[in-house]
């Protein structure tokens, strides 16, 4: 959603659609709708009578679970249609498309955002201000879940349909400069006011999104209080300017090199003469899936991109679940070789040193590793399961999870519960950085990769048995 709430107007934006299904016009100034209507030239009266006020209804709630279960892309008319047992010419009586409806449901997370925005707290460097920071976020939290396609879809909306865009522009700048006001009046530092309130949203809206994919969630007041000593954390340390360190020793984080055989799942061994087209198709295959989701590309997409047959795709792969897979198996590579790389004490081979000065060792060679494969670690997060990958998620997670875990090993005084945080930790070191400065690009690759070292600098500092700050802040 970060993006939702700072698109770009477009030169050819069109004037945001109302929520009433009322047909799309030129900005003017706001009147109050005649009530829902059906669109020209469907019936000489346009108004609905009860049976078309609920049609419309269903349909609102029929495109909400499929965005939610497949995303944008990959919904269609058609599709809504046939979920509330009726056509996709029924649905065009009511909207002139998926974008109006998308629209609506912006509207609606604009509104509640609003109203989150109001509810900011005035927030203290002590337990009490944790108390209020958690119950704000878990409050946050819960609009994140109600509105969960809505968040998932918008990167894709970015591409699909730039206009929507301008659509929730005006709410984020209520939402950015309303939280400013509250934290400058706490006096927390903003090392930059374009990335605080961006960034704190984005924490949050990953944390909960990823909780949710989880097989057994934490209960949402548990990660809302870990998401907010992070915060909390975060805001009230004096800010320091963080130099991410080259790693020791680089590594190649490009995509596959070829010839890989049936290590990553190709249907037939690689020769000489086809090492750059399987590498075109990978690329193109990476960036398909990063812009369209998995639901949305399809294997003649992947071969446009890449500018290679049809035919080409298919001699190696079977279907795009077994491309997919290939690059999910060079994801788990990168990730299991990053993970030899978390420094720390409790690592003979890792030399010892503040957490702040660790974390920015390996920090480094992390985002270069989500600079590459991140589309594929988030599309597989978020949109993807199935028979080619039942074997590789659990490896994903042992690897992603091992990181996390090493993580925390660096923390002064590991928390008694430490799940909550492991979620958290997991969403800021994956889906935060890759969409913020990759998928969605608010924040410039340095910025991003800086605000998410300080988080990470401040949340392991900060984190500790029990709740509130951790001793040597506002309580010691």
């Amino acid at each position: 959603m970060d993006r939702a709430l700072s698109g770009d107007r477009g030169a050819d934006d069109r004037a945001p659609s109302s929520t009433d299904g009322t047909a799309r016009s030129a900005p003017s100034a706001p009147v109050a709708p005649p009530g829902p209507q059906r669109r020209p030239p469907y019936g000489r009266n346009p108004l609905l009578a009860a049976h078309g006020v609920r049609a419309r209804a269903e349909m609102i709630e029929a495109a909400r679970v499929l965005f939610a279960r497949q995303g944008y892309q990959a919904t269609t008319v058609e599709s809504i249609g046939e979920a509330t047992g009726r056509s996709g010419a029924a649905v065009y009586q009511y909207f002139s498309g998926k974008f109006e409806i998308f629209e609506i449901f912006l509207h609606e997370v604009g509104h509640d955002l609003r109203e989150i925005a109001g509810a900011f707290p005035a927030l203290a460097d002590d337990r009490a201000g944790r108390t209020a920071l958690r119950d704000w976020i878990a409050r946050l939290m819960a609009v994140i879940e109600h509105h969960s396609g809505i968040f998932l879809g918008w990167s894709q909306i970015q591409y699909a349909e730039p206009d929507l865009a301008r659509v929730g522009q005006e709410n984020f700048q209520l939402y950015q400069q309303t939280v400013m006001d509250r934290l400058v009046q706490a006096g927390a530092h903003a090392p930059n006011p374009g990335v605080v309130p961006v960034g704190m949203i984005s924490v949050i809206q990953w944390s909960t999104l990823l909780n949710a994919d989880r097989a057994r969630p934490v209960d949402r007041e548990k990660l809302a209080d870990a998401v907010a000593g992070m915060l909390q954390a975060f805001l009230f340390d004096p800010a320091t300017d963080v130099s991410l360190a080259e790693p020791d020793a680089p590594i190649d984080y490009h995509l596959p090199v070829i010839p890989l055989g049936d290590e990553l799942g190709l249907r037939r061994p690689v020769t000489p003469r086809g090492v750059g087209t399987v590498q075109r198709i990978l690329l193109a295959a990476a960036d398909r899936f990063r812009v369209n989701g998995f639901q949305g590309t399809s294997l003649n997409d992947v071969a446009a991109r890449a500018g290679v047959s049809h035919g080409s795709v298919y001699t190696y792969w079977a279907d795009r679940e077994a491309l997919f897979g290939t690059l999910a198996r060079d994801a788990i590579a990168a990730v299991r070789a990053q993970r030899g790389r978390v420094p720390g004490p409790g690592r003979p081979d890792g030399p010892p040193g503040p957490v702040g000065e660790i974390v920015d060792r390996w920090l480094d060679g992390w985002m270069s590793l989500i600079d590459v494969h991140g589309s594929v670690l988030y599309v597989w997060q978020h949109e993807i399961g199935g028979p080619v990958l039942d074997d590789l998620t659990p490896q994903r997670d042992e690897a992603l999870d091992g990181i996390v875990d090493d993580l925390l090993g660096l923390c002064p005084e590991p928390p008694a519960d430490p799940e909550p945080l492991r979620v958290v930790l997991r969403a800021v070191i994956t889906d935060v950085p890759f969409v913020v400065s990759a998928q969605l690009a608010i924040l410039p690759r340095a910025e991003a990769a800086d605000f998410v070292a300080q988080l990470l600098r401040a949340g392991l500092q900060a984190a500790s048995g029990s709740a509130g700050p951790a001793p040597g802040r506002a309580d010691r």
